[in-house]
């Protein structure tokens, strides 16, 4: 959805014009008179929108082109901020000459601010006359995005938040539960596999988690370690990863470890232990032979330890040497079906609102059963239906449901869940969740405030940012677009989320398409340039490459934020002037001390378990 994305971007160059007015002094009028044209341009992003999904590709130019020069206009804008910052910090007669005065420096900048404001208006004059050769539809009656969630009172939110389930709530699999912990703790002594199979969204995490964090299970085994797989991954992380949660090991003498090593280590910590490993959706038969290639890690003490695997495929389940239990988790049935749809689309809060709710629930029974079992795509569903309380909308999806198979189905949902969202702001804060690796669990304080720091959460009257950041969260997670990991035990409110692996798939792909963040995965085979050459991409995350990241030959120049996660070496640019946002996790940095002073635009930092190579010294860690 292109048109959300670039109205994002418009919006926030708009509002920054009125806010920032008062200090551009002789180029106020040049800045009100392009705050009005780029709110212009929102006026033909609905006719564009639908231009550039039909495949027109000279749609495409057009709306790069708007991100482009309203990322410009920023800038132009910013910079006489941080100089009038600056100005103010000064201290003495200077500064006080700088407060009421201008010196020639700043005429001088002033003057380059109002140069370039024009030449940004003239480049705007231009995208106008190409909107009517591409004959848009100038629509000045459409109405913006809504600003608030959905405006529910506080008492709303709190039954909100009682009936958000966490991800280990489950609907239909109790016996399947109690099945596989029989199996867990049994008194056979041999180390044996346990594993769950079924297709993607058919609930194979959440039932592991379930059994995973159970206090039969916690009680039982002495060592407990989860690792999620994926489709591509790297042995020795996967190792080094078992290896910090059984032992607690840390720091550089994890990562200086050679593969033999980590696994001599993890064999000798376990062969007196009772443990058990979690292996989350496995994909290739050779995965455990690639875990115990250098040294078998993983002993046979006959105390009973188990591994527990997930996958969609039943070969990958067989393929391990040892005793094995293939469980195939089965859809849920009609009446399971119905409880789970009827629990995320009608929960109680919502159904003593509705005066004809049978209406509701016959038409939301032949949903469920659409679903075909899939517990995913009848959360998801349920959770836009419970925003959209009409009978019309609700027949029409009947009426209009995708003919196509299970995958498909599933796009049709987000699909249509991700654009029913109140507004770009909040579509803006949901995409930004393809930036975090697969299975990443988020702190929704730190999510919260890159939020605020890439300005996708709007100023409210009588709103703090942070409480209105807070009711996104809660609105995703009402909609099962997100999955609730830990709520505070005093307040309720949300501490952690996570993203399915299927949902985070489908936010990469559209924010790809729409040139709102590129991902750079190459362990999974994702990166490059974004599916349009000409749709440019300001936002970058790098997750898990083999080699090192070098930024001057991966990312942008243009760049305003940049994600990375487990690089082994990143060497900063000095053409990363222009970035707002920098979030980097377990990796080593090159040049960070001389780079990072020249980045003034700079609004949010923040490395985690981070080292500057230059010094060898840990930046930040915990």
């Amino acid at each position: 959805m292109a048109e959300s994305t670039v109205k994002a971007v418009v919006g926030n160059v708009s509002n920054l014009a009125v806010q920032e007015t008062s200090l551009l002094c002789g180029v106020t009028l040049e800045v009100e008179c392009l705050k009005n044209e780029l709110e212009r341009l929102k006026w033909y992003l609905k006719s564009a929108d639908a231009k550039w999904r039909s495949g027109d590709d000279r749609v495409a130019t057009w709306v790069s082109q708007i991100k482009a020069v309203s990322y410009e206009a920023e800038n132009v804008i910013e910079v006489t901020d941080y100089m009038g910052k600056r100005n103010r910090l000064k201290k003495g007669f200077l500064g006080a000459i700088s407060r009421y005065a201008h010196l020639p420096g700043d005429l001088i900048t002033l003057h380059k601010v109002g140069v370039e404001i024009k030449r940004v208006r003239r480049k705007l004059d231009e995208i106008f006359q190409s909107a009517e050769r591409l004959k848009f539809i100038l629509d000045s009656s459409v109405v913006d995005d809504k600003v608030h969630v959905d405006g529910e009172s506080q008492q709303e939110y709190g039954l909100m938040y009682e009936n958000i389930e966490d991800d280990f709530v489950m609907v239909g699999f109790e016996d399947e539960y109690e099945e596989i912990v029989d199996k867990l703790v049994d008194i056979d002594k041999d180390l044996s596999v346990v594993s769950i199979v079924a297709m993607g969204g058919a609930g194979k995490t959440t039932l592991a988690r379930k059994v995973y964090s159970s206090s039969i299970v916690e009680q039982h085994f002495e060592k407990i370690a989860w690792v999620t797989v994926s489709e591509k991954y790297k042995g020795i992380d996967l190792m080094k990863d078992i290896m910090k949660q059984l032992m607690g090991t840390r720091g550089d003498s994890l990562e200086q470890m050679e593969e033999y090593e980590v696994g001599k280590k993890t064999h000798d910590f376990l062969l007196h232990r009772r443990y058990l490993v979690v292996l989350d959706d496995v994909w290739e038969t050779n995965t455990w032979d690639q875990i115990n290639r250098k040294v078998k890690a993983f002993p046979n003490a006959s105390n009973g330890s188990r591994i527990l695997l997930t996958t969609r495929k039943e070969d990958v389940a067989n393929h391990i040497q040892m005793p094995t239990h293939v469980h195939h988790l089965k859809k849920l049935d009609e009446d399971e079906s119905w409880k789970l749809f009827n629990s995320k689309a009608l929960p109680s809060y919502i159904r003593r609102t509705i005066i004809d709710v049978y209406e509701f629930e016959e038409l939301g029974r032949n949903l469920a059963r659409k679903c075909d079992g899939l517990p995913l795509a009848l959360a998801v569903l349920g959770g836009y239906l419970s925003r959209n309380l009409n009978t019309q909308t609700w027949c029409d999806i009947l009426l209009d449901w995708p003919s196509t198979k299970n995958g498909q189905m599933m796009r049709e949902i987000l699909a249509r869940s991700y654009k029913d969202l109140a507004n770009h702001h909040l579509r803006s804060c949901y995409l930004y969740f393809a930036a975090f690796p697969e299975d990443y669990k988020i702190s929704v304080l730190a999510l919260i405030e890159v939020w605020i720091a890439e300005r996708f959460i709007p100023h409210l009257p009588n709103h703090k940012l942070e409480e209105t950041a807070h009711k996104y969260v809660l609105e995703l997670a009402q909609r099962n677009l997100v999955q609730v990991i830990e709520r505070s035990e005093v307040h309720g409110c949300i501490l952690t989320v996570r993203i399915h692996d299927i949902l985070r798939d489908w936010c990469i792909e559209e924010a790809r398409q729409d040139g709102f963040l590129d991902v750079i995965n190459k362990t999974a085979g994702q990166g490059g340039p974004s599916s349009s050459n000409t749709m440019i991409s300001y936002h970058s995350s790098v997750q898990n490459l083999n080699g090192d990241l070098i930024c001057h030959e991966s990312i942008s120049n243009s760049a305003r934020t940049l994600i990375v996660f487990r690089i082994p070496s990143v060497s900063l640019s000095n053409q990363l002037k222009l970035l707002r946002v920098l979030h980097v996790e377990d990796s080593s940095l090159e040049n960070f001390s001389r780079i990072i002073g020249g980045c003034i635009y700079l609004r949010y930092i923040r490395l985690r378990r981070c080292k500057d190579e230059s010094s060898n010294n840990l930046l930040l860690g915990d």
